[in-house]
């Protein structure tokens, strides 16, 4: 996971709402001081921050999350010919976009890899049930896709969910928390399959799962009773893939009315 302090920076300049932002509020001369990044970090830092800061990051208690990974629909293909500050000026574009939009529904920016950003919605960063979670990053995924959708920014997001735990670690300057767990190596290679312009899950997954019942669907389908806009989900086959134990791809399709 992001070390605190870039998720502390992040809510900062995106004015995010999340906790980190006042109890760890390291400034950029101090972080030039090792003593001071230590102790920004230290057990009593992250008890200052509630006991369920310290129960999921320091004792290692499970957490049922909901995963996105979103990224600029082939990047590399659509803007190979960008070089250095061109590359930088696209990129802080593009967070400036994405990122307001996670915080909106209460998700974290879990890691950014470039052009990809892996966000997650769920405790310590959420009270929120599974549930919650589920529609909360759903809902983030498809203004994601709606913001984005025919421009320069064009991106796909694969959604999905299940338990993970925080990995501490110890070691360098900063005090990071690594999120571990199957879902996680389950939404590197969905987002592999993913479909531009659009999201995905798996079926048969805790995901499809609860978009059967009858109380979310029907939340789904009234989110965009006032727009322009028509949703529809398509079910595909797909080849095994290694340590993946789904074979369903659900496609999420946005169609402008």
């Amino acid at each position: 996971m992001a070390n605190l302090q870039h998720i502390h920076q992040l809510h900062k300049q995106y004015n995010g709402k999340s906790v980190l932002v006042k109890s760890l509020d390291v400034s950029l001369n101090e972080a030039f001081d090792s003593a001071n990044i230590k102790k920004g970090f230290d057990n009593n830092a992250l008890a200052s921050l509630g006991k369920d800061y310290s129960n999921y990051f320091d004792l290692g208690l499970e957490a049922d999350v909901a995963l996105l990974f979103i990224d600029v629909s082939n990047f590399s293909t659509r803007y190979g010919a960008l070089r250095g500050q061109e590359v930088a000026n696209f990129f802080h574009q593009y967070y400036d976009l994405i990122i307001p939009i996670i915080y909106k529904y209460n998700g974290e920016v879990e890691k950014i890899i470039g052009d990809g950003i892996i966000a997650v919605f769920g405790p310590p960063f959420s009270k929120n049930n599974i549930s919650q979670n589920i529609i909360n990053a759903y809902n983030c995924a498809k203004e994601v896709i709606q913001l984005t959708y025919g421009n320069k920014f064009q991106s796909k997001v694969a959604l999905h969910a299940g338990v993970i735990n925080y990995f501490k670690n110890k070691s360098g300057l900063y005090s990071e928390f690594t999120m571990v767990g199957k879902p996680l190596t389950e939404l590197f290679r969905l987002e592999s399959i993913a479909e531009d312009g659009t999201i995905c899950y798996f079926g048969n997954s805790l995901v499809s799962g609860l978009f059967l019942k009858t109380v979310l669907k029907n939340a789904l389908e009234n989110l965009d009773s006032k727009r322009k806009v028509k949703w529809s989900h398509g079910i595909t086959d797909f080849a095994n893939i290694k340590g993946i134990d789904y074979n369903k791809l659900v496609t999420v399709s946005l169609n402008e009315l």
